[in-house]
């Protein structure tokens, strides 16, 4: 068998558990970012409605 072949797949492993990783702080990072700015801005009052 050739040596070449678990090593692949073994580097393969690895950089699919880091790639989520990174894809799971970032989503949480933009996300939590979002939710900060949606509540700041949902705690202003609203702006007069002159009809």
């Amino acid at each position: 068998m050739n040596h070449a072949f678990p090593f692949f797949w073994t580097i393969i492993i690895f950089l699919s558990i880091a790639w989520y990783g990174f894809l799971l702080f970032y989503v949480g990072y933009k996300g939590g970012g979002e939710i900060i700015r949606m509540t700041r801005d949902l705690r202003k009052p609203p702006p007069d409605s002159k009809t």
